[in-house]
């Protein structure tokens, strides 16, 4: 029972990505529009949490080498990085707002746009083969049977469905004015990514061979 009660035990770092996710509908009505427009405030820091969790993986990747959980780590790098491309809009964002410039730099831009989704591609079928290949569904297993951060995954799951709704997709709508629902939609995103950091150094955390700290300890 113990052990049951110690592996679904929310962290404190959880519960204030809880109280972050609740504050999120207030807040949105004290944030200036110009926070939540594209490549905003918001999107940036979105972006931000992103490139901490692929740095967090690849980390994590050389520290835990040849152990199996290292190739679990390095599995999860790359969509990190997809999900950091799809909010910077695949480069979109850095190009500039308008006049005759803009046409010049889309019209440069334009030769990686249909490189999008073969590279896409390619990188999940590499994902998709090295967790095949390496069993990585074995320390994910080990990992969430010693702790499963089930709040953080409710977290992820609520603020999904909130930045749904914000947005008006799926026949769920919010009745409030465009720039608050796209704050809402930020603020909530930024939160999800967040949680999504949290669970993912929870897992490699518990994935780590118990045994790889004693064995630093004696290289020491």
């Amino acid at each position: 029972m113990q052990r049951l009660s110690s592996s679904i035990r929310a962290r404190p770092w959880e519960w204030l990505l809880l109280v972050a996710l609740v504050i999120s509908y207030p807040l949105s009505a004290a944030l200036t529009p110009a926070w939540s427009v594209e490549n905003g405030i918001l999107e940036n820091l979105q972006v931000v949490a992103l490139a901490l969790g692929m740095l967090h993986a690849l980390t994590a990747f050389r520290a835990s080498r040849p152990a199996r959980s290292a190739m679990l780590a390095l599995c999860a790098a790359p969509v990190w990085l997809l999900l950091a491309a799809r909010e910077l809009s695949w480069g979109r964002v850095w190009l500039p707002a308008s006049g005759q410039t803009l046409a010049g730099a889309a019209a440069a831009f334009a030769w990686l746009q249909p490189l999008v989704r073969p590279l896409v591609l390619a990188l999940v079928l590499w994902m998709l083969f090295a967790a095949w290949r390496h069993r990585v569904h074995q320390p994910l297993r080990s990992a969430l049977a010693r702790r499963t951060p089930w709040l953080c995954l409710g977290i992820v799951l609520a603020a999904g469905i909130g930045s749904t709704c914000a947005e008006g997709h799926m026949g769920c709508a919010l009745d409030l004015p465009v720039t608050r629902s796209q704050a809402i939609e930020e603020l909530v995103e930024l939160v999800a990514y967040s949680a999504l950091v949290m669970i993912q150094y929870s897992l490699l955390q518990k994935a780590w061979p118990r045994t790889a700290g004693k064995v630093q300890s004696r290289a020491a």
